[in-house]
């Protein structure tokens, strides 16, 4: 091999290393900016989980009515999904921070999010797709109006005389 083969074969290399380290600035840039929390004034963010169909269509919905959720083959995990390519406790949502997040459980199938393996903790935006096992579920945060304070219904202190 000449000398000029091997400096364009290092030209291109450099080339290339330059391209993925811009594209990984991006990637990440991306992830940042989904993850921001959002101001929703006066309500909550609170999720849902849809399982969908192979052609997109919704089958069932799972409200997410607490700030943590196991999610699992198990009857004893909040959203229990009998399928025999879950886990008995496959992953967990939880909401920390104002965002919603992912993790896989070390599950035996693994949990994708978005075709990407869930390998520590994901920030959770609506649309996102969450494989488990061979279900799909579809995160979708709507807006929920925060709960009224409880009223007091004790009756009011006497007045002493």
């Amino acid at each position: 091999m000449s000398v000029s083969l091997l400096m364009l074969a290092a030209r291109i290399a450099l080339a290339v290393c330059l391209y993925a380290f811009l594209a990984l600035i991006l990637v990440v840039l991306w992830r940042d900016l989904r993850a921001a929390p959002s101001s929703a004034g006066g309500s909550e963010r609170r999720p849902i989980l849809r399982r969908l169909r192979e052609d997109g269509t919704s089958e069932q919905s799972y409200p997410l009515s607490k700030d943590s959720c196991l999610i699992g083959r198990s009857p004893s995990v909040e959203l229990s999904i009998s399928d025999e390519t879950v886990s008995a406790v496959h992953a967990r949502v939880w909401r920390e921070g104002g965002r919603w997040w992912l993790e896989d459980l070390d599950s035996r199938n693994g949990t994708l999010l978005n075709r990407i393996p869930v390998a520590q903790r994901a920030v959770l935006c609506t649309g996102d797709r969450v494989h488990i096992g061979r279900i799909l579920l579809e995160f979708r945060a709507e807006d929920f109006p925060t709960a009224a304070p409880a009223q007091n219904t004790s009756p009011p202190p006497k007045e002493s005389t």
